[in-house]
């Protein structure tokens, strides 16, 4: 059974051990070798044995040390193995179980993703995407899990009628806000758009709270330039 934890999450990262040796099928030796790497401990807060058995790593209500510059607002799970042919239904099945009940914790308002995606790694080696029947925001598309609603961007430039967002929204009007900001469109309102809005609206002299609404909207069409830090 999946408890929520108290901090903010609005992602979950699928990760694979990279091993298919018996003796590294849980969640200890995991611990082991990030202690020697010089970390606090193990970084995934769940893995998952061959046999599908689901063991507890850290706790859910520190920020797991998984997926580097990515570890804030997230949940990481990995399973056991590294060959494709390895994993097993018993896995997989722990993982549709538990990613159902990860979702309908936060009413769909989360999203799933591979390591792979934000890093150089071919992390989970196997298609996570069709596991958990994946959509193009990441959002779930498992039997019984609930899912948010998608908000479609509209061909408005008038600012007072254009959707209000904020952190944890999807869909195509995320992905118009993010292009009017300059960054990766995907249509995900996740922690990058929210400190990247947040930091335009300081530059404008509105009100830094990270929603989208008719004053940031107005900002934003009006704007032909967007400075990002670092660059």
């Amino acid at each position: 059974m999946f408890n929520k934890p108290n901090r903010r999450v609005d992602r979950v990262f699928i990760h694979c051990s990279a091993s298919d040796h018996a003796n590294h099928d849980n969640v200890a030796t995991m611990d082991r070798w990030h202690r020697e790497r010089g970390w606090s401990g193990v970084g995934y807060h769940l893995f998952i044995r061959k046999d599908g058995t689901l063991e507890a790593g850290r706790d859910l209500e520190r920020a797991p040390a998984a997926q580097s510059g990515h570890n804030r607002g997230s949940i990481a799970i990995c399973l056991h193995g590294l060959k494709l042919e390895k994993f097993t239904t018993a896995q997989f099945d722990t993982l549709k179980s538990l990613s159902v009940q990860i979702n309908n914790a936060y009413s769909g308002a989360v999203t799933f993703h591979g390591h792979r995606e934000v890093a150089a790694k071919a992390c989970p080696v196997f298609e996570y995407k069709d596991v958990l029947a994946l959509n193009e925001f990441g959002q779930l598309g498992l039997t019984g899990a609930n899912t948010k609603p998608l908000i479609a961007a509209t061909s408005s430039t008038d600012s007072n009628n254009m959707p209000v967002l904020r952190r944890g929204d999807r869909g195509s009007a995320v992905a118009q806000l993010q292009r009017l900001l300059m960054i990766k469109d995907d249509g995900i309102f996740g922690p990058k758009s929210d400190a990247e809005v947040r930091d335009f609206q300081t530059t404008q002299g509105l009100v830094r709270d990270g929603v989208v609404g008719k004053n940031t909207w107005a900002a934003l069409i009006a704007n032909d330039r967007v400075v990002h830090d670092g660059g």
